[in-house]
């Protein structure tokens, strides 16, 4: 096909803008209460962060302390089930912060995430890229997806924008929140690594990695190696681990400035590799994968008619219309290297009300993940992958059920397994 339009006969009941966590879990919500629902994602493979910027841990699935107890279920169980049953194990470790995370080797996630959504029935576009718009009288009616065929005209009933960068927002011409000029803010984006190599059992202690971040600074002509050697932990395959050590500041948004990010970033992953071979037991390291694009924490967040805040983590803060459970800590990174944790307060986790999913002045617009509404201390706690899990299973079952009252979206998220 040269271009133009490409439809079913009956167009969409809901487009999903971005395929990582939030829009694999607005759109398996979406398709399981029965909406005919279209899954876009530019990269051609599924899982966000997970896959596409070496973030190989799901973090907000449980609740801090003594014993995992989970806070996120629905379609993250479909997805932890199908990583399980390629082999990988699931079973929750408990990080240096004391919160539980899930390690998962990317390839698995990418197949298990594919598996969900074609048993959900979800319809998923891989290489399509969101490009435009069509917004009549406060409702959007059509998106356009450009791929190497040209730009097609979709339309549907309702959307989710869980590009991670607002991307269906601003081009639906919604207020965004929080545009942050320049750095001002912004938290700083990392470049995860993943290794092979290492002799087996043969892990870095505390005081070998602050030598390996000195060391690898040294050979940097700009340091941006945590100085304390960041978070390293061993992963499933023999010999493989995964380190997340580089900071770097950045927009998120503009290609030079992220050009800028990926090219220092690499640079100091072979710093680091060269450095971390100095060490006993590590002088058969090698990089396995960065990427393949720079981790973003931070752009743009689209603005909705209720926003998640700082105080409402720190107080456990439940909600009658709560669709979802945030469990993670407020994890701002104030600045390369220099992280704020600020734990969940009362039973463990805090409600996130349905408003705060819905676009202001769209009304056929949900927002899930990274751009859902929350002020920028609550977002350092609802951006994670787990969490972002959730709000995007609430968003998609909000699109699907679009008059519907709030009571009706939570039992839906009850009778598919979510946690509300």
């Amino acid at each position: 096909m040269q271009g133009g339009q490409r439809l079913g006969a009956e167009g969409f009941d809901v487009v999903v803008a971005g395929g990582g966590a939030a829009g694999i879990g607005a759109a398996v919500g979406a398709a399981q209460a029965g909406a005919r629902t279209l899954l876009l994602e530019r990269y051609g493979f599924l899982g966000g962060a997970a896959t596409n910027a070496n973030v190989l841990t799901y973090c907000g699935l449980y609740q801090a302390g003594e014993t995992p107890r989970r806070a996120v279920a629905g379609v993250a169980e479909a997805m932890l089930a199908g990583l399980k049953a390629l082999g990988g194990d699931i079973t929750p470790r408990r990080g240096q912060t004391g919160n539980w995370i899930v390690v998962f080797d990317p390839e698995a996630l990418k197949r298990a995430a594919d598996r969900v959504v074609i048993a959900a029935g979800v319809e998923t576009w891989l290489h399509a890229r969101l490009t435009g718009a069509v917004r009549r009288n406060g409702v959007l009616e059509a998106v356009r997806v450009t791929d190497h065929a040209g730009t097609h005209e979709i339309a549907a009933r309702a959307f989710v924008d869980a590009s991670g960068e607002a991307d269906l927002g601003v081009l639906a011409g919604l207020p965004i929140a929080f545009p942050r000029p320049g750095l001002d803010g912004v938290q700083p984006g990392s470049a995860p690594l993943r290794l092979g190599g290492l002799t087996p059992g043969a892990m870095p202690d505390r005081a070998c990695l602050a030598r390996v971040a000195a060391a690898a600074n040294r050979l940097l002509p700009s340091p941006c190696v945590r100085p304390e050697g960041g978070i390293f932990m061993p992963m499933p395959g023999p010999g493989e681990a995964w380190w997340m050590c580089i900071d770097l500041n950045t927009d998120g948004l503009s290609a030079p400035d992220l050009t800028r990010a990926e090219q220092r970033g690499r640079e100091a992953a072979w710093a680091c590799i060269e450095a971390l071979r100095q060490e006993r037991g590590m002088e058969g390291a090698h990089l396995l994968s960065t990427g393949p694009q720079f981790g973003i924490r931070e752009t743009r967040r689209c603005t909705t008619r209720q926003m998640v805040t700082g105080e409402q983590v720190v107080a456990g803060a439940r909600s009658p219309d709560g669709v979802a459970r945030g469990a993670w800590p407020m994890e701002v990174h104030e600045a390369p290297g220099r992280v704020a944790l600020t734990p969940v307060g009362a039973e463990g986790f805090f409600d996130i009300p349905l408003p705060a999913l819905q676009a202001a002045g769209i009304d056929n617009l949900w927002c899930a993940g990274r751009v859902m509404g929350a002020d920028r201390a609550a977002f350092g706690s609802v951006r994670v992958m787990g969490t972002a899990l959730a709000t995007g299973h609430a968003a998609g079952v909000a699109a699907a059920l679009r008059s519907a009252g709030v009571g009706e979206v939570q039992a839906e998220l009850r009778r598919q397994g979510a946690l509300v």
